[in-house]
């Protein structure tokens, strides 16, 4: 009997934006798919220098985010987990019932090679990369596998296959959590990155102050 699928976008979401939403709707239509699993981090093993705002304010702000979006939900199995979160774990909980698309940045993508046990987190997932913001990219330094491995599609549906890489073609989002805190120093102006709710939410609690 085959597994159900499962998409998975893991993040820190700190704080979760308009970015992180389009990017997935955008996804969802183009490649029918029915509903994407949003899967927040603890700490990142690649970002131990920057840990995150607290986990409940982040569940917080992404519930508040995908409020208006039924074909998104979230699971905060990571949360539950000793820090650093190792992708590899993740996806061994997950591959136990279902059949696991990993949706990841283009830069996580050219990151692969420093993944913990990549090796094994290819054979337990099909990855489908989103597109790179920006149009400079290097494919030379990763192992040549990957890039045996990666393939272009238009539109879907994706087929699922352990160790395949599938790079989607969807409109480039310049938005990252990065400028968003950024944005929310600047006092004088709307943030116009974060959509209304969570940015009362922010407020109220007084979250990005520094």
């Amino acid at each position: 009997m085959n597994k159900p699928p499962i998409y998975l976008f893991g993040g820190t979401f700190n704080p979760p934006h308009q970015g992180h939403i389009n990017l997935l709707l955008a996804l969802q239509v183009q490649y029918h798919i029915d509903l994407i699993t949003l899967l927040p981090n603890a700490i990142s093993p690649l970002k131990l220098d920057k840990p995150p705002i607290a986990n409940h304010h982040r569940i917080n702000m992404l519930k508040l985010c995908i409020s208006d979006y039924p074909q998104l939900c979230i699971d905060d199995f990571e949360l539950h987990q000793t820090p650093p979160s190792y992708t590899v774990n993740t996806l061994k909980h997950f591959a136990q019932k279902h059949q696991v698309f990993f949706i990841i940045g283009y830069d996580s993508y050219l990151n692969l090679p420093k993944w913990y046990q990549l090796e094994t987190i290819l054979d337990l997932c099909h990855l489908i990369v989103l597109p790179r913001s920006s149009s400079n990219h290097n494919l030379y330094d990763l192992p040549k596998h990957i890039v045996q491995n990666t393939i272009t599609q238009k539109d879907g549906p994706i087929i699922y296959e352990t160790g395949r890489i599938t790079c989607v073609e969807i409109p480039k989002i310049n938005v990252s959590s990065t400028e968003c805190r950024a944005d929310l120093q600047n006092l004088s102006r709307e943030s116009q990155l974060i959509i209304p709710s969570v940015l009362n939410y922010i407020r109220e609690h007084n979250l990005y102050k520094d």
